[in-house]
């Protein structure tokens, strides 16, 4: 059994946690001190043990967001469904009006984390799944994600070892950084065998208060890598599911 300290320790990360909500999605430390009424030592401990778990972002800006941990526990809850009951109506309208790989992903722990995915008998075979990972620097949903976060992440990404799926897939930091640049410029991603040979794929962020949420992208044979045709009709699928993730707060 934890002892009372423990528990302490336990309510106080609670406390800090229940800071954060869609009016309060960014944080400093003073402000997190002031919100809960915790001497600024002692939140500067919870935040550091919250962000080595994984519950806290410290971003380039110094300020604290909800990590990537509360998102894969929140998969488990009643609530875990949310975003893909909101996209559910979108993907398969976006399945049917293209009849390739729907995907919409979301960022954890550095990778592309697949919430759902939609395919077809005739779609090109691919290597995501609903529930796995992949790199995002060799996936379109992936590099919408990556280019949407900060200087800071971006860079501690590049600093670690890119892996190189094909002889087509991106590995030299300085390339892929004006890559993700372009993505940001543009509003959406273009891959072609970064990932799997003989696909490409097509993606654009969901957009919730300015922060990417999630990004759903459509893979195909690159013979039918239609950019502008695919762009237009992901974009209206994200407005959808943005619209209906308002619905549902």
């Amino acid at each position: 059994m934890r002892n009372f300290h423990e528990m302490e320790v336990l309510d106080r990360a609670m406390l800090v946690l229940g800071c954060f909500g869609p009016e309060a999605n960014a944080l400093t430390l003073t402000q997190i001190s002031e919100r809960t009424g915790l001497a600024l030592s002692t939140c500067h401990r919870i935040v550091a043990s919250l962000v080595a778990g994984g519950f806290l972002d410290r971003g380039g800006d110094r300020r604290y967001r909800v990590g990537t941990t509360l998102w894969t526990i929140a998969q488990h809850g009643p609530l875990s469904d949310r975003l893909r009951e909101s996209a559910l109506p979108a993907l398969a309208r976006l399945y049917e009006e293209t009849g390739e790989n729907i995907t919409l992903a979301v960022l954890d722990n550095g990778q592309a984390l697949y919430v759902e995915r939609l395919m077809g008998e005739r779609s090109i075979p691919t290597v995501s799944r609903a529930g796995g990972h992949l790199p995002l620097h060799t996936t379109g949903v992936g590099k919408v994600l990556l280019a949407y976060q900060s200087t800071e992440y971006i860079e501690r990404y590049l600093s670690e070892p890119l892996a190189r799926p094909t002889r087509d897939s991106i590995d030299q930091p300085d390339r892929l950084r004006r890559d993700l640049a372009e993505v940001r410029q543009r509003g959406y991603s273009i891959t072609r065998q970064e990932m799997t040979v003989g696909s490409g794929s097509i993606a654009v962020p969901i957009l919730v208060d300015g922060q990417c949420v999630a990004a759903v992208g459509v893979i195909v044979h690159l013979a039918r890598l239609d950019v502008n045709r695919l762009v237009g009709t992901l974009n209206r699928a994200a407005a959808t599911i943005v619209t209906e993730l308002g619905r549902l707060k």
